[in-house]
């Protein structure tokens, strides 16, 4: 009797010890499930990225819908035709962007706003365009008491103005700038317009494939004497 005692207060104490022992066990275990993965970013907020190349925070922006990048990106298959050339989409190349446009006007007295296209994929920005504002928003706004003026009448700016402004899009847009600054290539226009352009010509499409307008990435922004720009990027978009 007395040995079946001195066995059953041993199995207790030994009972007691594995719990008081895997008690700190446990709590060190939650604490460490309660831990957040590290350098786990969230996708940056498209309108956001835009507000930051715009270098404008309180620009408002509506969303418009989801389209295809052109006409400044196409990758298919090359084929002749009457009248020209035929691209058949390659579908492991198509790209669909997200558009977004100015919820107002580029001023007091413009028919125009900016039309932003954003890789949803990488959240960069792969197009900056003025898009003119038809007749029924035209007619909108003059209900609301704004007139616009379209006017054919391009103001005159020096490159070095065009250059000012040109270098800060593209500082906020390529992380990589400086290393690539002096490769951009300079072009001027009659219609008073100056435009930077850089091209990756070492890119190769596989054997087949052709891109329209380009087959390799570019990035190409053009500054207009009323300070607007026109601006492309397809380094994302040959991305896979």
């Amino acid at each position: 009797m007395k040995n079946k005692t001195l066995i059953a207060v041993i199995l207790l104490t030994i009972i007691a010890g594995a719990l008081l022992i895997s008690k700190p066990v446990l709590t060190v275990l939650k604490q460490q499930s309660d831990i957040s993965v590290p350098n786990q970013q969230k996708p940056k907020d498209e309108m956001a990225v835009i507000r930051e190349f715009m270098d404008n925070p309180n620009l408002e922006l509506v969303y418009v819908r989801q389209d295809l990048p052109q006409p400044y990106y196409s990758v298919g298959k090359s084929t002749k035709v009457q009248g020209g050339v035929n691209l058949e989409a390659a579908k492991a190349w198509l790209r669909q962007i997200n558009v977004y446009e100015d919820a107002k006007p580029l001023s007091d007295n413009s028919c125009s706003v900016y039309q932003y296209h954003v890789d949803p994929r990488n959240q960069v920005i792969t197009q900056v365009v003025t898009r003119g504002l038809n007749a029924n928003e035209i007619e909108t706004l003059k209900q609301k008491g704004v007139s616009c003026i379209n006017s054919n009448i391009m103001p005159v700016i020096t490159k070095e103005e065009a250059e000012q402004i040109a270098s800060g899009y593209l500082k906020r847009a390529l992380p990589n700038f400086e290393e690539l600054k002096d490769q951009f290539v300079y072009s001027f226009s009659q219609k008073e317009s100056h435009t930077w352009m850089w091209e990756d010509k070492n890119y190769k499409l596989s054997e087949g494939l052709t891109g329209k307008p380009y087959s390799y990435p570019i990035v190409r922004l053009t500054v207009y004497g009323n300070g607007q720009i026109l601006y492309w990027n397809t380094i994302p978009l040959f991305q896979k």
